[in-house]
């Protein structure tokens, strides 16, 4: 697990090979919001697992791009394990 202080570190962390899932709140620092990184994530590595979360909105199925998945705050620690072991395949499509 790596941390990355904005939406750019985050890219980067996937470009390089060092993450393969993000976890984001929609609220986070820099030019880009986390519904930003998450349309960027979703063009440039499809196959990244990607988990939003907020404490300030509820999205629903139709509110994230394909493969996207929303774990509302406060949430558990089980439960954000449990969401990142749920194939793929199986997340919001």
């Amino acid at each position: 697990m790596v941390e990355a202080a904005n939406a750019d570190e985050a890219l980067v962390l996937l470009q390089d090979g060092s993450a393969d899932a993000v976890f984001t709140d929609i609220n986070m620092p820099g030019s880009i919001d986390g519904l930003g990184l998450v349309s960027l994530i979703r063009a440039r590595f499809p196959d990244a697992r990607v988990i939003v979360t907020s404490g300030h909105v509820q999205l629903g199925h139709f509110d994230l791009p394909s493969g996207a998945s929303f774990l509302p705050k406060p949430y558990t620690f089980d439960a954000l394990i449990k969401m990142l072991k749920v194939p793929r395949r199986l997340q919001s499509a």
